[in-house]
This record gives structure tokens, sequence and C-alpha cells, in this order.
């Protein structure tokens, strides 16, 4: 086990982008955009000193100790106890160097995978069963396209129902134009991404956090926007990586849906993907009841469109180094939380 020195993070950035379990919140150029936070790598390596088990993680800060989260890791594989457990050793020797009061991960490990969940137990992480909506870091429902390895975008699109393909079709033949428009594109973008925000009641993030998502990962990140005679009507943030095309960010004005933009826009996302060579095309979080939140269960109604499927991921796991200090910090986010809502 090596806690990996920053000069050599390129090499984990190699062995991640290329690995099963390779998630772009893993990658450390994620630390480039979440500049507010420290990171750590801890890996394995093998008798040829190659990396073959690793993890990200993401240290911040909070009162005098740190909470350390390592979004979909590890990457390794997920059957393998002794690997795991050396992991978790390193991170437990991260937690003392940080003093941590907790350590939070979140793979992506399906509800049902009762093998994998109790595997992790076994290494000394716990978990809380089917938590509720709002009480886990990332949306524990996705919606993934998790079948398109090797098929073309004719081929997916025959795979969506009549109504959805004229729907992608028609903003094309009403003269509606996409745009994989980089820095270019920001600032219509986020326009409309804060209207969006405003409209839909969703936390805002500030015009640099794109910036640095688009620098941070080249042409991997791309930012497609929609325009009707100039005038942009929709735009989406989205990161190819190792296999999974994810659509992390989207927003649409209120005008002119009757052109259906958006459906256009997934229409380039998916093509993106396909040529990518991707076999996932993850559209994201989606709240599968209308009592988690009005909004992204009308998002699910839309994405529902596109012949997927809802993945439901058992969660977080976690270590908790110190149980008092846990428990006063959410009461404290609590009551700013709810002190948030009365204004």
């Amino acid at each position: 086990m090596e806690i990996l020195s920053k000069d050599k993070y390129d090499e984990f950035e190699r062995f991640c982008s290329s690995h099963p379990h390779g998630a772009f919140q893993q990658s450390p150029y994620w630390g480039n955009v979440k500049t507010e936070w420290d990171s750590e790598i801890v890996v394995i390596r093998n008798g040829d000193g190659e990396i073959t088990a690793g993890i990200f993680i993401l240290i911040r800060k909070l009162g005098i100790k740190s909470m350390m989260y390592a979004c979909r890791g590890p990457v390794c594989d997920y059957t393998d106890k002794a690997v795991i457990s050396e992991l978790m050793d390193g991170v437990k020797q991260v937690a003392k160097k940080h003093k941590a009061y907790v350590f939070i991960m979140d793979p992506l490990v399906t509800v049902d995978d009762e093998k994998t969940i109790s595997l992790f137990k076994e290494c000394g992480l716990t978990i809380k069963e089917h938590a509720r909506f709002h009480d886990t870091i990332q949306p524990r429902y996705n919606y993934m396209l998790n079948y398109i390895k090797g098929m073309s975008i004719d081929e997916l699109m025959a795979k969506m129902d009549r109504d959805t393909r004229y729907k992608m079709r028609y903003p094309y033949k009403k003269g509606v134009g996409y745009k994989n428009c980089g820095l270019e594109g920001l600032d219509d973008f986020y326009k409309i991404y804060r209207e969006t925000g405003i409209r839909q009641h969703f936390s805002i993030r500030p015009k640099e956090y794109f910036e640095k998502m688009l620098a941070a990962f080249g042409d991997r990140c791309r930012l497609y926007m929609a325009y009707y005679e100039d005038k942009p009507l929709c735009g989406g943030v989205a990161v190819q990586y190792a296999g999974t095309t994810s659509h992390v960010y989207g927003c649409s004005t209120a005008e002119m849906r009757n052109l259906r933009p958006t459906y256009g826009l997934q229409y380039e996302l998916m093509k993106w993907a396909c040529e990518g060579g991707c076999h996932t095309y993850d559209m994201q979080g989606v709240a599968p009841r209308p009592e988690d939140g009005e909004e992204l269960y009308r998002i699910l109604e839309f994405k529902s469109n596109f012949s997927g499927r809802v993945i439901e991921t058992a969660g977080e796991f976690k270590i908790v180094f110190d149980p008092l200090y846990e428990k006063a910090i959410d009461f404290a986010l609590d009551i700013r939380k709810k002190l948030k809502k009365k204004k």
C-alpha cells in the first residue's frame, strides 16, 4: 500500500481512466475542479510496480477536524477482500494524517448487490441501508443507458419508441442548431443555468466551477449548446471517462419549448457517447417519487423517454473515527439547512 505523492498522480490517472470501475470523480483531475478540498490517493501495486487498485480521496476541514470523501471510489476489483482491506488501511493512515472524523465513499454498487455490500462491511465499513433521498451526498438513483457498447447512434435511436425518435429529430427540422462550444459558449450556458436554477429551486454553482471542469478534463468534458436564430435555448455539460458519458449539468429556457431543443441535445450527447465507444450513457440523478423532489421527479418523466432504466445504488459506506464529532457536525449542518429554508 502506498499514499501516492502528487508527482505520481498522472500514473493513477492512466490506471483510473482505463479501469472498469473508473469514474471521472475518481480522477485526480477532479481535484482540479474541487479546489476548495485537499486530496490524497491511496494505491496498491503488483510485483512489477504497476498500480492495480486505488482510491482518490477529497479532504475538507470542518472545524478542527476533516471529512474525507471518495466519490464513486474505490477503483479496484470489488470481489477482492484483501485488496479492499488494504486500501482501507491506507484510508485510515490518511485519516490520521488529516485528523478526519469520518470517511465516506459511494461506489457504483447496486442496492441488490448483496455480495459486494457484505464484502465492504467485512472490510470495516458501515452502510445506512435504504437511506432517504436527501440523506446522501450523491443521489442514490441515476437514470442510465448501460447497454450502448458497440452501438451506433442509429442503432441506439432504434431502441427508442417512435414518439421519442420523432421528438429527437424535430428540432433539427425546425432549424435548431447544436454546437460543442467549450468556453466560448459558457456565458450563454451560465445565463440559462442560473434561470433554470431559480425556476427549479436547485443550488447554483459559480461560473468558475464550469470553467474548471472544462479546463481539467479537456475534450473529455464538453459543453453543448442549442441555438435558434442565434438565441440560446438549452445546454448540457458532460464528461466522457472510463467508458461512461455522464450528462452532469443541464439547463433550458422557458421559451420556445415547442421546438423541443432538449431532445436534440440528448441526441448530440448520445451520439458523442456512441462515437467514444462508451458502454454507458449516464443521465445522472433522478427522484423516484414526487415527495423526494418535485422537480427531479419531473426530470425523471423526461429522461424515461430514452429507453434506459433507473439504477438504485446501495448508498454511502462509512468509517467513523469520531462519532461524537460527527453528530455535532451533522447537527450544525441540519440547523444551517433549516435556516436557509426560512430565508
